[in-house]
Formats: structure tokens, C-alpha cells, sequence
């Protein structure tokens, strides 16, 4: 077998990826395992030496995990390692960001994928005298008049916030049932009575790439000394 196909190499150059590739499946199929820099390969693949995926390179130095498929995919280490607690502090009236989670959300071409990321943050604002449970839902827009999908992700914020005169409260009893509310595309305002310099506020900001379907949710102040956020879970939903 070995001279054979040692023959055809020397004659027929073009054959050699196609001879390569038949003389691997076929000792494969006799030994069901195959080795690459080792002759005694111990299970189905086994490469002794790096392994290189150029599909996984990623800057961030994420995590490499399998979805339920067993594909192999990229996740944030936020993922694996809540409940996290992130502090963001400074009583500057500039903005100020802080990513509380940045990663995998949803499947592009999945209408009914989706993802859940729920922290539990406080205001150091004066009238915050509780923490607040925010989950951060993003989903398919859906067209309320035909029900059909309108094919872009949008964030809704669903918490126990409730409203006084209009506005929001810092401290309200938690209605029966979930408030949802975003003061502008994408955000969840939450605001305080005391002031540094100007309005004390917080903001939670979902960023949703259409593309990718990888967001970005972060805490945004201004004007406080601190927001903390507790990360507690994040979970993917998609068709079955």
C-alpha cells in the first residue's frame, strides 16, 4: 500500500492531496483513531503538539466552550464566573462607563433567539435605599399590529422600579407585577434625589451588534460616587 501510493506521488503530483487524503480515511477507518505526531493515538483525534483554530482567534482572550451541538464557540469569562460584582466609582459630573458584560447574546438568523442578563445594582444617590433587580431582555422587535418580526434586537429592562408623578423614583415599593421602561433606545435611566454636581444618575446601556449578535451592557454615571452592579446570570434562548 505504502508503494503504491509512493508511485502515484512521484508520477502524478496534481493526486497527491486526494491519495493523502484516501490513505488517512483508510487507516482511519481500520484503527477508528487517528494520530497526529504520534503513532499511538488514544482516542479519536489525538494531536500531540499545539492546536491552532484560526475560526477561536480572539483579542479579548476569551473563553473557548462548546455549545449544546458541541460546537466550539467563545464566551466571556463574565459568563462562567457570575455572580460578579463590578464597582464603578467617581463623583465626576462626566460619564462614566463600566462594562458589566460583553459577549454572546443572540443568533442572528434565529427569530426566536434571545438572551436574559440579570444583575442587582445600588446608587451611593441619595434615595436609593434598597438594591434594584433588573433583567436586561434582548429580543427580536416584533411588529405589535400583524405580530410578525420586524428582524433587528432591541433591549428591554424589566425591574421593580415604579413610577411617582411620571418620573421615576429611586426608592419606590415594588408594584405586583414587572415595570418596564427605557427613557431612550436601549437604556435604563435610574435617578436619584441628591446631587454632586447637577443630577445624580445611573444608566444601564445594552450596545447590540445586529451582525454578530455579541452586546455589550454597561453601567453609566454621572454625578454620584458609586454604582454597584452584581451580575448574576446570563442566559440564551433560540429556536428548537
Amino acid at each position: 500500500m505504502k508503494n503504491l501510493i509512493t508511485i502515484k506521488i512521484q508520477n502524478n503530483k496534481m493526486k497527491t492531496g486526494v491519495i493523502f487524503f484516501v490513505a488517512i480515511a483508510f487507516s482511519a477507518s481500520l484503527k477508528s483513531q487517528v494520530g497526529i505526531n504520534t503513532e499511538t493515538p488514544s482516542h479519536t483525534l489525538d494531536v500531540n503538539g499545539l492546536v491552532r483554530v484560526r475560526g477561536l482567534a480572539n483579542a479579548e482572550r476569551k473563553i473557548v466552550a462548546a455549545d449544546p451541538q458541541g460546537v466550539l464557540i467563545l464566551i466571556s469569562p463574565e459568563e462562567v464566573f457570575s455572580p460578579k460584582a463590578l464597582l464603578n466609582t467617581s463623583m465626576s459630573p462626566a460619564e462614566q462607563r463600566l462594562t458589566v458584560y460583553e459577549g454572546k447574546c443572540f443568533q442572528p438568523t434565529d427569530n426566536a433567539s434571545s438572551c436574559t442578563v440579570n444583575v442587582n445594582h445600588y446608587s451611593s444617590c441619595a434615595g436609593f435605599n434598597r438594591a434594584i433587580d433588573t433583567q436586561i431582555v434582548v429580543g427580536q422587535t416584533i411588529n405589535t399590529a400583524n405580530g410578525q418580526f420586524l428582524g433587528t434586537w432591541a433591549a428591554r429592562f424589566i425591574d421593580n422600579k415604579g413610577y411617582v408623578g411620571g418620573s421615576t423614583a429611586a426608592e419606590q415599593v415594588a408594584p405586583d407585577y414587572p415595570r418596564i421602561s427605557y427613557p431612550v433606545a436601549n437604556a435604563a435611566n435610574y435617578l436619584g434625589s441628591g446631587s454632586f454636581s447637577g443630577q445624580c444618575n445611573a444608566d444601564l446601556v445594552a450596545t447590540i451588534n445586529q451582525t454578530t449578535g455579541d452586546i455589550k451592557v454597561e453601567s453609566v454615571k454621572r454625578s454620584m460616587f458609586a454604582h454597584l452592579v452584581y451580575l448574576l446570570s446570563i442566559s440564551r434562548s433560540r429556536s428548537n
